[in-house]
């Protein structure tokens, strides 16, 4: 777990502003960012790595930015940033719309795409910069989560927020093996804070959705999981259950099917050297040939392919 700091009281008044901008490039990717009124600028910005992800904790006086086509053509990684405002302001400006945000909201923004930043007051927030493969079934369904925000002082959402300052706040290093398990936690809450705030389908609907997706969740290794036997499980019938997961527009069997190839592909990123084999079978497939089958199928590539694609440019990459 790598870490780094940085703040602006240690360099003289003149160029705090020129030193705030080289931070925020290289901790959060390229942005074209105006020169501040003369004077002096004050800005802090701690950041830690958490196995493939980031973790950037900011504090600073206003300015703005903006990523336009120079600076996307410098973006190797894909990410997706997920920003939470702990004291202040922040407009994001996106091509179709501005998102406002105050303390206690969280919204995501793509480091791919167009995207203005404006702080208009003295502001403290914390970004978590992730691989967008890697948290893709948290988005997944959820197509309209730019530019919304979400309440990160209840729920999941507050959960996810608390979990996230904790690792940032960590002392000293995780081994492998407990990154693994601090960041599929992170982003089952992600994935948790993202549904319980966008609503669609009706409340009840959404309730028993959610029944049948924790009983997924929990049972994945478990190669006999069927829909009927998640009916069962929650005390309706599959006929009921097929109504639900309808009226949220989406199919339980292909939930089911997509909650385990997610998993898989989660971990071919995060395993680097677990056999695919073994990760095919810890998650319910007993066939590594149709696993592979159904893992091309799904994301147009075969699982050992998929991983050396993700061995390419690391997340951190700020060229």
């Amino acid at each position: 777990m790598h870490a780094s700091a940085l703040t602006t009281d240690i360099v003289p008044a003149s160029r705090q502003y020129e030193a705030w901008r080289d931070a925020v490039r290289a901790t959060h990717h390229a942005w074209d960012m105006p020169a501040a009124s003369p004077g002096a600028f004050v800005g802090r910005v701690r950041s830690r790595e958490v196995g493939t992800t980031e973790l950037i904790a900011c504090e600073s006086d206003p300015c703005r930015g903006r990523r336009g086509r120079p600076e996307l053509a410098r973006t190797q990684a894909a990410q997706t940033g997920i920003l939470f405002v702990l004291r202040g302001r922040e407009r994001l400006c996106h091509p179709d719309g501005d998102t406002h945000l105050q303390a206690g909201q969280f919204t995501l923004w793509d480091t791919t795409r167009p995207l203005g930043f404006e702080v208009t007051e003295r502001l403290e927030k914390l970004t978590w910069l992730v691989p967008t493969d890697l948290v893709m079934p948290a988005l997944r369904h959820r197509r309209d989560q730019v530019r919304r925000t979400f309440d990160s002082t209840v729920g999941c959402g507050a959960i996810l927020l608390s979990h996230l300052r904790t690792l940032a706040s960590l002392p000293g290093q995780l081994g492998p093996a407990e990154e693994r398990v601090a960041l599929a936690g992170a982003v089952d809450l992600l994935s948790a804070a993202l549904g319980g705030q966008l609503g669609g389908a009706s409340v009840q609907a959404e309730r028993l959705v959610s029944r049948a997706e924790a009983y997924m969740d929990a049972h994945l290794a478990d190669p006999g999981l069927s829909l009927d036997a998640v009916a069962d499980a929650i005390g309706v019938s599959r006929r009921t259950l097929d109504r639900a997961f309808a009226d949220a527009g989406r199919s339980g069997a292909r939930t089911l099917w997509e909650r385990r190839l997610d998993r898989c592909r989660r971990d071919l990123l995060l395993e680097r050297d677990t056999p695919v084999s073994q990760i095919a079978f810890r998650w319910g497939f007993n066939d590594a040939a149709h696993f592979s089958r159904a893992f091309r199928s799904a994301f147009g590539t075969s699982p050992s392919g998929y991983r050396a694609q993700g061995e390419g440019p690391t997340s951190t990459s700020r060229s």
